[in-house]
């Protein structure tokens, strides 16, 4: 029976199902081991004090380098053992190392070096680990993180399970990598022509950017080669500030514009990916705080996405921002699903489905319902009613066009559609969103309460096709993209109406009924 129960616990241990009691809530060192359960689970190792008779080489880390940890079992098994489980694991981390990599160099079996895949850090059960064989991981977790910042080729199996038989030492090398949190003012002047993002793909300015280090008061700026007027966008932001300072505040002091500090409203901070960290100077597209919307002194009354004057921006050849960066708690995040009773008022309360789309070239637009130029944008009543675009200019041209949306009131297939005007798309040659923007809560699809299935889709004169992305991981509610070049390429191929041509988009909705 205490087998069984062991087995039991150490399974669910691995499956992150339960808590590591090991961990003591006071400061302790931080040590890394490797984790380890054989075939049965009836030798193992969890650095918990309560282990087979197992020879373990741990590692204190001191900070970032190179280290080597490993495993004898020849105590335990003389002739070696199989696996069930096994992962490199760094205690107390978490706290002293928010959010660092780990970077396997080797590992030996044996004493003998075996080939691995590239694996992935992330954070579980208070500990931060990099799985070696754990085939209960499908994909990456939502915190997952890697040296070169890249995801898709990463896995939680990086050594074949045929290849731990026999095992008498496991030995691994790796380094513990940092994560660095660069802060930098980001912009985008007003033609589009000059930007900086800090993702190495810069105009040509000079960037005195930052490196946060903890809590403290950090100046950033941008020298511009010719001087400009004008912004569309600007920000201070932290890349990786969200992963490796959860909770912190962007508390913007001071704004200067060619030397001279310009005056400032509310500001706050926030993240659009949940991997950055910004604090929007000027956004003119957030019509709501985000969700994740936090200021240091917890008063958000009065905040918002614009906190400069854009008159301000005029003959720019500096631009420079002092902000204190402020420790606090994590957020409490909210749950991602609803619970039944939630769902089912949301579903007797009913919901709406609008299309949208956005051309090449012009920009001719119909925007998300949420979004700005959207339904509810009182300062713009017109936009949402109309097809629009933008002349040289940038002043808004009528391209006219009507609209036809639906109510979800029941299970059923509906369609939404949009004819063009006299004006047609005008010079647009594709597009880059097609879209239907719901306010189905992202929530609801989640807990599988709603799906939405059977896309199909007729653009003007052609055939129907089928193929979209029903998208409930980006912002609050779900929307079908039909084509949004942003995040892949168009399935299928089309030709952009002309004038009185219908586009037609066509969906079906389950589980509106208990």
């Amino acid at each position: 029976m205490k087998k069984i129960l062991a087995l039991v616990l150490c399974l669910a241990l691995a499956l992150g199902m339960i808590p590591a009691f090991a961990e003591e809530a006071a400061a302790e060192k931080v040590e890394a081991y490797i984790a380890y359960a054989n075939g049965d689970w009836s030798v193992s190792y969890w650095n918990d004090g309560n282990e087979s008779p197992v020879v373990a080489k741990n590692a204190e880390i001191t900070g970032a380098g190179s280290y080597t940890v490993g495993l004898d079992f020849t105590a335990a098994a003389p002739d070696g053992v199989d696996t069930a489980f096994n992962a490199l694991i760094v205690s107390g981390a978490i706290e002293a190392y928010p959010k660092m990599c780990l970077n396997i160099t080797a590992i030996r079996i044996n004493g003998e070096a075996v080939e691995f895949a590239k694996g992935f850090t992330n954070d579980e059960e208070g500990k931060t680990r990099m799985n070696i064989y754990n085939e209960w991981v499908v994909g990456v977790p939502a915190d997952a993180r890697s040296v070169d910042n890249v995801l898709e080729d990463k896995t939680a199996i990086m050594v074949a399970k045929d290849v731990f038989t026999g095992v008498k030492t496991m030995e691994v090398d790796f380094d513990v990598v940092p994560l660095e949190v660069s802060a930098a003012v980001v912009i985008a002047s007003a033609d589009w022509a000059v930007s900086y993002w800090n993702d190495g793909n810069e105009s040509p300015v000079v960037a005195k950017n930052a490196e946060i280090k903890g809590e403290g008061t950090y100046t950033v700026g941008l020298e511009f080669p010719e001087a400009f007027t004008g912004i569309a966008f600007a920000a201070v932001k932290l890349n990786n500030g969200n992963i490796a300072y959860p909770g912190y505040f962007i508390d913007v002091k001071e704004v200067k514009v060619n030397g001279e500090a310009i005056e400032l409203g509310k500001g706050y901070t926030s993240s659009d990916d949940k991997i950055e960290m910004r604090s929007n100077l000027f956004n003119e597209w957030v019509t709501e705080l985000p969700s994740d919307a936090r200021r240091a002194d917890g008063d958000l009354e009065g905040a918002a996405p614009v906190v400069v004057d854009p008159a301000a921006f005029t003959d720019v050849k500096s631009i420079e921002a002092t902000f204190d960066f402020i420790y606090g708690e994590p957020p409490v995040e909210e749950s991602e699903v609803m619970t039944e009773e939630e769902a089912k008022a949301a579903k007797e309360a009913g919901f709406h489905a609008y299309i949208g789309v956005q051309g090449t070239d012009t920009y001719v637009f119909r925007n998300a319902w949420y979004d700005n130029y959207g339904r509810d944008d009182a300062d713009h009543p017109e936009f949402f009613g109309r097809l629009t675009g933008w002349d040289a200019d940038n002043n808004a041209v009528d391209y006219a066009g009507s609209f036809a949306d639906v109510e979800i009131t029941k299970d059923g297939e509906y369609t939404v559609s949009l004819t063009t005007g006299d004006m047609g798309f005008g010079d647009t040659q594709a597009f880059n969103l097609l879209f239907v923007s719901t306010d189905i809560p992202n929530k609801l699809m989640k807990g599988g309460y709603l799906t939405i299935s059977d896309v199909k889709t007729k653009i003007g004169s052609g055939a129907t096709q089928e193929g979209a992305n029903v998208n409930i991981e980006e912002g609050d509610y779900a929307r079908i993209d039909v084509i949004n070049t942003y995040a892949a390429e168009t399935a299928f191929g089309y030709n952009v109406p002309g004038a009185n041509e219908t586009i037609t988009i066509t969906f079906t909705v389950s589980g509106m009924a208990d």
